[in-house]
This record gives C-alpha cells, sequence and structure tokens, in this order.
C-alpha cells in the first residue's frame, strides 16, 4: 500500500486479541502477484507537486530488497 499510494497510505499493524474463555482458530494467507508484475507508485497519484517516493522495480526485486531489508 505505502509504495502503490506513493507514501500516503502505509499497512496496518496486524493484532488479536486473546480470549482465555473461547478457541480461536487462524491462518495466514498470502496472495503475492507473478514476480515479473511491476510495483511502483500509481501514475494518477504523482506529478510535478508531488513526486515519486519510491522508484518503479519488480515484484521479485521488491520482495528481494523487503527481506534483505534494503532501500525501496
Amino acid at each position: 500500500m505505502k509504495v502503490l499510494s506513493n507514501g500516503k497510505y502505509k499497512s496496518v499493524l496486524h493484532r488479536s486479541l486473546v480470549n482465555k474463555d473461547k478457541t480461536r482458530m487462524s491462518w495466514a494467507v498470502f496472495c503475492v502477484p507473478p514476480h515479473e508484475t511491476v510495483i511502483g507508485p500509481l501514475q494518477e497519484l504523482v506529478g510535478e507537486n508531488n513526486p515519486p517516493k519510491f522508484s518503479t522495480k519488480t515484484y521479485a526485486e521488491y520482495r528481494y530488497r523487503k527481506f534483505n531489508k534494503l532501500p525501496q
């Protein structure tokens, strides 16, 4: 969200509350685009007064940089 919105929005921190009286079951679901998908700020959100804050790259490169804690 942060890259697509050019820094206007950021992903929320996930948290859950524990209830000692009820059993809770959850599972993670990951949805990812193909590695060759281009990721970058949406063109509608960048312009002369709002330059891009993130470079455009493939999802494979974005994921590599994210996992290795490199600048986006």
